[in-house]
């Protein structure tokens, strides 16, 4: 027997805001462009590598720090250039460890945490 990961699934009081939030920081591409608008109870994405990952309505909010969270290493341009592009798309810093350990921890919109790294 053996299994295979799907998609990842991302709860969300707005999936169409968290989605869209994902897609620019990201530039990922939408799955289902059917269902893809606000309102819309879940809202899928897709990476250039094909994998995908889902954002789905639930009702209650965010309470307390996420126990996984993507760590994202920049490709074109500086850590530094990333963390502000992601501030300006809605994140906020929620710990700024570039000075000792290289990284930011962000949130985005509603507020799942991030790491953009220096690697």
């Amino acid at each position: 027997m053996s299994l295979r990961l799907s998609h990842t699934t991302w709860d969300a009081l707005d999936p169409y805001a968290v989605a869209e939030f994902w897609r620019e920081l990201m530039g990922w591409d939408v799955s289902e462009p059917d269902s893809y608008e606000p309102g819309s109870d879940e809202c899928y994405l897709v990476t250039p590598h094909g994998y995908t990952v889902l954002f789905y309505k639930v009702p209650d909010a965010k309470r307390v720090k996420n126990r996984a969270h993507m760590d994202l290493a920049v490709e074109d341009g500086t850590r530094d250039e990333e963390v502000e592009r992601a501030l300006r798309i809605g994140a906020v810093m929620v710990d700024d460890r570039r000075g000792d350990l290289g990284w930011a921890v962000m949130a985005d919109p509603e507020g799942n945490e991030f790491c953009i790294l220096d690697i």
